[in-house]
């Protein structure tokens, strides 16, 4: 997506297909999101099903076995994002800092 690092004979990037442009986007913000713990189970929820789909469109063909069609990644981060989704982003995300905040009455103007 980026070029890099740059390599002599690289194509134009098109956001608008499907592999390489959403995908990549997805990637990239949701990765950046997810290292942030922000937004996390909506979005850890996305990349899951983005690799569930990625999955099924490229590797499943080949064969129905992750070992056996190359898809062993791709599995592995469907079901850790799977597991960012329904465990959250724990005590260090920017989420549960958001979320202590406005529990505390800090964020609706209240004094504590």
């Amino acid at each position: 997506m980026f070029n890099f690092p740059p390599t002599a004979n690289h194509a134009a990037y098109n956001l608008f297909t499907l592999a390489p442009g959403l995908a990549g986007i997805l990637e990239i913000v949701g990765g950046v999101l997810l290292a942030f713990g922000l937004f996390t189970r909506p979005v850890a929820f996305i990349l899951s099903g983005e690799m569930a789909v990625a999955y099924f469109m490229v590797n499943a063909p080949r064969g129905f076995y992750p070992l056996g069609n190359g898809g062993e990644l791709v599995v592995i981060y469907c079901f850790v994002f799977l597991y960012f989704f329904v465990a959250g982003g724990g005590i260090w995300s920017l989420d549960r800092l958001w979320a202590g905040r406005a529990s505390s009455g800090v964020a609706a103007g209240t004094r504590v």
